[in-house]
């Protein structure tokens, strides 16, 4: 059975608006095309020893992105949000129309260097049946909320620690519903969750800050960046081909 891997591209891109304007921050442009097609070339530089499908989760601009894929023949299918349902709603809302035994969530909006076969036998490993996300450790940690290790496991924490999560996690099916129904209460299918989320659930507070996560953390010094400000999204024109083209020569 093939893994899932899920890209969520739905957010508003409030902070971007800005410099791209309504276009959807998955598709905006760095170093000459879309993100997009940058994001596609990051997962196949990670040469998975897996069979893999990818599936886009998209709210605002899911008809330009969808469009865009089509266009370009892109084997993806893009899921959408009826109305903006959050990071943990998004997910749920994907996994609970597509199954898969495991997931792979991944933020559209960031690249960084790993060795993803690595990370995945890794998580297969762990056998205690809950998420294993990748952490970074950050010398200077100024715009993300932090994750604490406790005996337990990794927990989110609002507060601004060294350890940051780089917005990509494996979980299996079976751990998303659990954590699902015990959050919300809602049942798990598309249909529920579209109407009765009253605001959006977010992965970090609502799903990894009640109880401990597996956490893996990469070195300080890994290449990694995200576009979802306009100093970033600047940086992204150089930064990112270089990170793609890194990790291509250390195939």
């Amino acid at each position: 059975m093939s893994l899932k891997i899920i890209i969520l591209a739905g957010g508003k891109g409030t902070r971007i608006r800005p410099v791209i304007g309504e276009t959807p921050k998955i598709l905006a442009y760095v170093a000459g095309k879309p993100f997009l097609e940058w994001f596609l070339s990051w997962i196949k530089n990670w040469n998975l020893d897996l069979d893999f499908e990818i599936l886009i989760s998209t709210c605002i601009g899911h008809s330009n992105i969808k469009d865009y894929c089509e266009s370009r023949k892109h084997n993806i299918q893009c899921i959408k949000e009826e109305k903006p349902l959050g990071t943990f709603g998004a997910i749920a809302n994907v996994a609970a129309k597509i199954y898969s035994k495991n997931y792979l969530i991944l933020n559209g909006d960031t690249i960084f260097k790993a060795d993803f076969n690595n990370i995945y036998e890794y998580y297969k490993k762990d056998n205690k049946d809950r998420p294993l996300l990748i952490l970074k450790e950050s010398l200077k940690n100024e715009r993300y909320g932090g994750y604490k290790n406790t005996d337990e496991g990794w927990i989110f924490t609002n507060k601004n620690t060294n350890t940051i999560s780089l917005g990509a996690f494996f979980i299996s099916h079976e751990n998303l519903k659990k954590r699902w129904l015990e959050k919300t209460s809602i049942n798990f299918d598309p249909k529920s969750i579209n109407e009765n989320i009253l605001q959006e659930m977010m992965i970090d507070k609502d799903c990894f800050g009640r109880e401990p996560i597996s956490g893996i953390k990469l070195n300080h010094d890994i290449p990694f960046l995200d576009i979802g400000i306009p100093s970033s999204y600047d940086e992204s024109q150089t930064y990112i081909p270089k990170i793609i083209r890194e990790m291509k020569l250390n195939d």
